[in-house]
């Protein structure tokens, strides 16, 4: 039997009490529950950061697991059914951007009149996760929600023999994920040699990898070459050999690089 199983994604922090209290309130309620902490590190309201972690981290989980997803969260809270998983969360332009049209099934979860929801993960989410992990169906939790809440984005931008690449995600060490993934490039390439610039650095090759030349450590700035390489993700990678590509250049999501093709 498998075990089951909750993740929380959230933009809680690690110094809090938020998570214990969500932990706490899971275990007392599904005996032998496993609570994964996806991440509580997200930046507070950002939800273009938070859609990118929840699609890449939450989907390969096994089927009826429950998600409970707290960023930004504000009404109407809703929950969902995609891929045979659960997402708890806020209507808020997130679930739209990280489960696309894989969404199966949405309701709208109903809120007391004069009920307290400043801590909605704790109060509301929680009791419904653990309702769907005791075997109850969405359809039992609430009214057939509208059309998801959709939030404008584009990946990339083609003008000519130019692309200007968007930013999606900057992960812990500074490297900058692309909102191009590795098929959309070749197709857009068409074994064309290209040069990809981000200030005065520039890169005209795709590594399957990060490249690390030689076994010595980079003595010079010039060592710390810029890389354009292919993430976990399938998605364009923008990385510095040993150091914060990010940090260095300002890149952040919602900020674009430019691809020349020759």
């Amino acid at each position: 039997m498998k075990m089951p199983t909750v993740t929380l994604t959230t933009d809680w922090g690690e110094r809090g009490f938020f998570a214990g209290m969500v932990k706490g309130a899971l275990m007392r309620a599904v005996d032998g529950v496993q609570v994964v902490d996806i991440t509580h590190r997200l930046e507070a309201y950002n939800i273009m950061t938070a859609s990118f972690v929840v699609r890449h981290a939450c989907t390969g989980f096994p089927e009826n697991t429950v998600h409970i997803i707290d960023v930004g969260s504000y009404e109407p809270f809703i929950a969902l059914r995609a891929k045979g998983q659960y997402y708890i969360c806020s209507d808020n332009g997130l679930p739209s951007l990280a489960l696309g049209d894989s969404v199966e099934e949405a309701v709208s979860l109903p809120t007391r009149e004069g009920g307290i929801y400043n801590f909605a993960a704790y109060s509301l989410f929680t009791p419904i996760a653990s309702k769907l992990l005791l075997g109850a169906h969405l359809s039992d939790l609430g009214e057939p929600h509208p059309q998801l809440l959709q939030r404008p984005w584009q990946g990339y931008i083609m003008q000519g023999d130019y692309i200007r690449i968007y930013v999606q995600y900057i992960d812990d060490y500074g490297n900058a994920y692309l909102g191009m993934n590795y098929n959309e490039f070749e197709q857009l390439r068409q074994g064309r040699p290209f040069v990809l610039q981000v200030l005065e650095m520039e890169v005209s090759e795709l590594s399957l990898g990060y490249r690390h030349p030689g076994h010595s450590r980079p003595t010079t700035s010039s060592d710390f070459s810029l890389q354009l390489t292919v993430s976990a993700t399938g998605q364009l990678e923008l990385a510095l050999r040993e150091r914060s590509l990010a940090q260095l250049t300002g890149l952040k999501p919602n900020s674009s690089v430019l691809l020349r093709f020759k």
